[in-house]
């Protein structure tokens, strides 16, 4: 009886094997949906749908992009958090808002670092410290000066409390204990007409926004929040050089993550697919022009990084403070 029992008892146990792997190898095997919660048109969403094209030629299904704007991001990630975690729904989001917004926003009923499964993140876009062409700055430091002989005096655009034109700033005036002053702008346009006029004195877009006027001599680079200094403006130095802390970075990821108590198998298997389409010439190009940088963070390196991000947005918000909103 005893053996019966033993035997019954492995066959069960290889079935449930059998089972789990062929459900790992059966997927996908319908469509996917990729939830970008900004409008179509804008950076991330143009690379959600290269994404797409790639992961669904590879994979021999429909990749579906549904944009769902609102709320700062929020109604994407949670429409996204609500999803089955099945690998059928993903969310292609930026650490901006994603991890900013339940701060901020009572609409945000979710935790970044505990509701998600992050999968991979995928590209960084580094934001650049500029100021106008006629602008008495030739340098950072030459901001430095003049922040400390006049605390309170100088300025700059912000894109509004919590984006990453506004955080970035205000994590290099802490480190630095400078006293500059944000103006919101509704914007980016705005922001940078202001800013070449001399209306404002200071602005920190993304690489890509500001790479046009840089180009032109509307704007001069003073610090680039990437790791390395870009090869397209070699000459503009990085925030972790002019602020002399080495590893700080002023940038936005972009990334997949998928709802909560997704297998770990099958996130190693998306990963796997999201890989091999970054790896391809099509990504790469694409890439490259957003004025992005190529990188490939897997599933746990990636919620280490999501955690930190939320805590760090977490003290800083709170540290300005900022309350959340209705």
């Amino acid at each position: 009886m005893h053996k019966l029992s033993r035997v019954l008892a492995g066959a069960m146990a290889a079935l449930a094997l059998a089972g789990g792997a062929c459900a790992q190898t059966a997927w996908p095997s319908r469509p996917i949906r990729i939830v970008v919660p900004f409008g179509a048109g804008s950076g991330l969403d143009v690379m959600a749908r290269g994404f797409a094209q790639r992961l669904g030629e590879q994979a021999k299904v429909a990749v579906v992009v549904e944009n769902k704007e609102g709320a700062g991001g929020t109604i994407g990630a949670v429409a996204a958090m609500r999803a089955p975690a099945d690998g059928y729904t993903l969310l292609f989001t930026a650490n901006g808002p994603f991890a900013v917004a339940p701060y901020m926003q009572e609409a945000a009923t979710y935790d970044p670092a505990s509701d998600f499964t992050p999968i991979a993140k995928v590209a960084l876009i580094p934001m650049v410290l500029i100021t106008g062409k006629n602008s008495r700055f030739q340098r950072f430091e030459d901001v430095v000066t003049e922040a400390r002989a006049h605390p309170g005096k100088l300025d700059y655009a912000s894109s509004g409390v919590g984006t990453p034109s506004n955080m970035n700033v205000e994590v290099i005036k802490r480190k630095l204990g400078l006293d500059i002053v944000a103006v919101p702008y509704k914007n980016t346009g705005q922001a940078m007409t202001d800013l070449i006029s001399g209306q404002t004195a200071l602005y920190m877009p993304s690489f890509p926004a500001a790479l046009t006027q840089l180009k032109a001599g509307q704007a001069r680079g003073l610090a680039i929040g990437s790791a390395r200094r870009s090869r397209l403006m070699p000459d503009i130095p990085t925030v972790a050089e002019v602020v002399k802390e080495p590893g700080l970075e002023a940038s936005v990821w972009y990334g997949f993550l998928a709802p909560k108590d997704l297998p770990p198998e099958l996130a190693e298997r998306i990963h796997a697919e999201i890989a091999k389409a970054a790896a391809s010439p099509q990504i790469v190009a694409l890439t490259a022009t957003l004025g992005a940088e190529p990188v490939l963070v897997g599933p746990r390196e990636f919620r280490e990084q999501v955690r930190h991000d939320a805590e760090e947005s977490r003290k800083l918000l709170q540290a300005l403070g900022v309350k959340r909103e209705r």
